[in-house]
């Protein structure tokens, strides 16, 4: 072979009529834009939605990033292996594809030499991967055809098309290659390889069969980019929109508008005022981009607690059923003016379908086109509690009691009367520490869940800092409203103990909640509560708990389980299990279904307060989950999920084969067997 500086050959070698190729590529494009221009049409009938409008560079460097290194598709191994395949192999080709054009048409000079060897070898490795990720997804859709992978026959047929212009493209190189006898033959092996199938043939022969191929691999192609926004190839354009709108906020910060200064002003009419999300007139632009995001994948559903416990809630029928409500209501409108809507709960799903989500965001965190489920269930709670008056009767019991006492548990003169047991500093206002304490309710009025309080404050005794409680002025966090849509009492929780907390000096405010954690760190910056928030585990970590000795032969082998709302909420993983690597007499079991993909406890969602029937428990499924990986001891960082792990233990009579701790008592234990 010769120098490789020298390597190229000829572009739109033996394509008769190939000025032809231009209209038919003009129309292809003309299809292309104006199905893309009906989509943005239809997203811009949405309500308005400032926040995805800034931060425009950081968007861009996380698109990109997300897109690029195809972050959450690659957390799927089989799925996403011949996914990666598809989009890097696009990639090649694109730009194979643009550099012969530049040269053709417009005569620069760059497919030749080592460029031209690189991106030969490459695309000629690309299309057979390509063909191997496409016999994947056939036989996915098939054969093994997962039960939450919704396809049809329209998949096959895109892919069967995506197929065929593989095919056809491997044809022409390899008949380019026999018939010319390229020098630079190797650098297309598969090329080489299936011009071999044509050595018997006629120079005439070949030339008339390799125009016949090019045509129809030029048509293929130009009826695939045609058809681009009419199929689910759509998503190759929509889904890096939506990661590029993506929420920027954090996960646990809900958007909101102050409910009381609206009512103040003098233009409020309460006649056109409403909360949430209830008609699809109230979608916004970013919601009906998500809607058109989805691919139906199924991943949701594979990860969703609830799907999983045969509950009647399917997070990609959720999404379905509001993309097709949405676009029935479009068409509708087309007829029956612009001011008509349709409600979403009755059409979309039944009322009682936005109750069964635990608010666990594992659909949204597996979601390879970034569509934000769990704030949307929460927008359509706020819709149904606030504007609607539909909630379940426990639900409603819980906010009525929460609206009287200041807490969803019990009257504040038992919270009182405990805290004022602990004898420990009590902060008023105006007084000062360095370490402030958030007890949390559950934590406050469970008298079992009492230990966790009292652990952590022991804790912060024996470090020698200076630390105190609220006492009597530490009312409920407001979560159990938030989550349940009662967005008016939210906020008026919220805004009380912002107050009561500005009113202290300290440096630190400390929880052992995950729910509480994530209200104040993540909420109470809307209400004007700018507070240094860390979590028991983090504080831990970083203050040291005791030093690893070797383990004895009565070790506890201990798994730790994510709370939803400290790991997927809040990306704390590492702290917890950086405490428990300190701990000495620890095996650590192992289970998949940890880390970002750990499974719900069932109390998320106001499911605490709520036992909704239908489908087998969660917490249950849970704790056998637990068990099975060989774990006589659960940890865990969240009173929620201790209370809902321990019932479910003695539920199933576990309680002489597995316990749940907290980090906090199980480190305590640590140092009291040492001492």
């Amino acid at each position: 072979m010769e120098n490789l500086s020298n390597a190229t050959r000829e572009i739109m070698w033996n394509v008769p009529f190939g000025w032809l190729m231009y209209p038919l590529f003009v129309l292809s494009l003309i299809s292309l834009v104006y199905g893309i221009y009906q989509h943005i049409a239809r997203w811009r009938r949405g309500a308005p939605d400032d926040t995805r409008l800034s931060e425009y560079s950081t968007r861009l460097l996380y698109g990109l990033r997300e897109v690029l290194l195809q972050t959450k598709v690659r957390r799927f191994s089989s799925a996403g292996f011949f996914h990666s395949l598809f989009f890097y192999a696009f990639i090649i080709f694109v730009v194979t594809t643009t550099v012969i054009a530049l040269d053709y048409d417009f005569g620069t000079n760059l497919y030749r030499g080592l460029f031209y060897s690189a991106l030969t070898i490459l695309s000629d490795l690309a299309g057979l991967l390509f063909l191997f990720g496409l016999g994947m997804a056939i036989w996915r859709r098939t054969v093994t055809r997962p039960e939450t992978l919704s396809s049809d026959r329209t998949d096959v047929v895109t892919l069967g098309l995506l197929t065929l212009i593989i095919v056809t493209g491997f044809l022409i190189e390899g008949l380019r290659i026999s018939l010319t006898e390229d020098q630079w033959a190797s650098l297309s092996p598969v090329g080489y390889l299936t011009g071999i199938l044509f050595s018997g043939l006629s120079e005439q022969g070949g030339l008339t069969l390799h125009a016949w191929i090019w045509w129809i691999h030029t048509l293929l192609v130009m009826v695939w980019i045609a058809s681009i926004p009419y199929t689910n190839f759509l998503h190759l354009l929509i889904i890096p929109a939506n990661a590029f709108f993506a929420k920027r906020s954090p996960a646990g910060e809900l958007t909101r508008i102050d409910l009381e200064a609206l009512m103040e002003q003098e233009e409020f009419d309460p006649d056109d005022f409403s909360i949430g999300l209830g008609t699809t007139d109230h979608l916004t632009w970013k919601q009906r981009l998500s809607l058109d995001a989805c691919v139906s994948c199924g991943r949701c559903d594979d990860i969703c607690p609830a799907f999983a416990a045969g509950l009647p809630l399917s997070p990609k029928q959720f999404i379905a059923g509001m993309k097709g409500t949405m676009m029935l209501n479009d068409i509708n409108q087309q007829f029956e003016g612009e001011n008509s809507a349709t409600e979403i709960v009755g059409n979309a799903f039944d009322e009682m379908l936005t109750w069964h989500c635990r608010t666990c965001r594992a659909c949204d965190e597996v979601c390879p086109a970034y569509v934000e489920h769990v704030d949307t269930q929460i927008e359509i709670r706020r819709s149904e509690v606030n504007m609607s008056g539909r909630m379940p009767e426990e639900l409603e019991q819980m906010l009525r009691q929460m609206e009287t006492n200041g807490n969803p548990f019990g009257h504040q003169k038992e919270r009182v009367r405990w805290t004022e047991s602990l004898k420990v500093p009590i902060i008023g206002p105006g007084e000062s520490c360095e370490v402030l304490y958030w007890i949390g309710c559950l934590s406050t009025f469970d008298p079992e869940k009492q230990q966790i309080a009292e652990g952590v404050l022991q804790y912060l005794k024996n470090s020698g800092v200076s630390y105190g409680i609220l006492g009597v002025g530490e009312q409920c966090c407001g979560d159990p409203a938030r989550i349940a849509g009662e967005e008016n009492l939210f906020q008026m929780t919220a805004k009380q103990q912002v107050e009561e907390l500005k009113q202290r000096h300290f440096k630190t405010l400390l929880t052992s909640c995950p729910h509480c954690f994530n209200v104040l760190k993540n909420e109470y910056p809307q209400f004007g509560g700018e507070f240094q928030v860390m979590h028991h585990t983090e504080y831990l970590q970083a203050h040291g708990v005791t030093h690893p000795q070797p383990s004895s032969s009565n070790a506890r082998t201990v798994f730790y389980h994510d709370p939803c709302y400290l790991g997927r909420y809040q990306g704390i993983y590492e702290a917890p299990r950086a405490v428990l690597k300190g701990l000495p007499d620890l095996k650590m079991a192992k289970l998949d279904k940890s880390g970002w993909k750990s499974f719900c406890c069932g109390a998320g969602g106001g499911h605490f307060w709520m036992d909704i029937k239908g489908g087998e428990r969660i917490n249950n499924l849970r704790v056998q989950q637990i068990k099975e990986a060989g774990a006589d001891t659960i940890v865990t960082a969240c009173p929620f999920c201790h209370h809902m792990l321990e019932d479910s233990i003695k539920l199933l009579n576990l309680e002489d084969d597995i316990q749940v701790m907290d980090i906090i008592s199980l480190a305590q234990e640590s140092n009291t067997d040492q001492t």
